[in-house]
């Protein structure tokens, strides 16, 4: 597994739980808090070890994110259960997935965003990540 596999799990997993928790609760309202915090953890980490932050916080915010798109599952039933056409139907299908779709990337820009943060934090901190090319004095 590589190192920014590695960070984004550890990110997302921390994530996870809270989007999920706030997916079930509210399905019409979730908060995406968790997925930044977790995705800049991420990006932080990985910088540490000069990894890419930005991959790490996408995925970081894909992963911690997803329960969000569980929103688009109660839109699927519903769509049967209203008497219109079948090309209508078909409509809502696919307007369904365009949202889902939408939602998807909004969770990795957040990703994405908090990521590279994170990564700045970490080489503002002083942990770029590279060998010291001054060497020790």
């Amino acid at each position: 597994m590589t190192e920014t596999w590695k960070y984004a799990l550890i990110g997302g997993l921390l994530a996870l739980p809270f989007t999920a928790l706030a997916a079930w609760r509210s399905p019409e309202n979730i908060s995406l808090g968790m997925v930044v915090v977790g995705s800049a953890i991420a990006g932080y980490l990985v910088k540490r070890r000069g990894g890419n932050s930005t991959a790490t916080g996408l995925r970081a915010g894909l992963i911690g994110g997803f329960p969000a798109i569980w929103v688009v599952n109660k839109l699927f039933w519903a769509i049967p259960s209203i008497p219109n056409p079948p090309w209508f139907q078909a409509v809502g299908v696919a307007m369904i997935l365009v949202v889902g779709g939408i939602i998807l990337v909004v969770v990795a820009l957040f990703g994405v965003i908090a990521g590279r943060f994170g990564g700045w934090l970490a080489e503002r901190r002083g942990h770029g990540g590279t060998a010291n090319a001054r060497g020790s004095a």
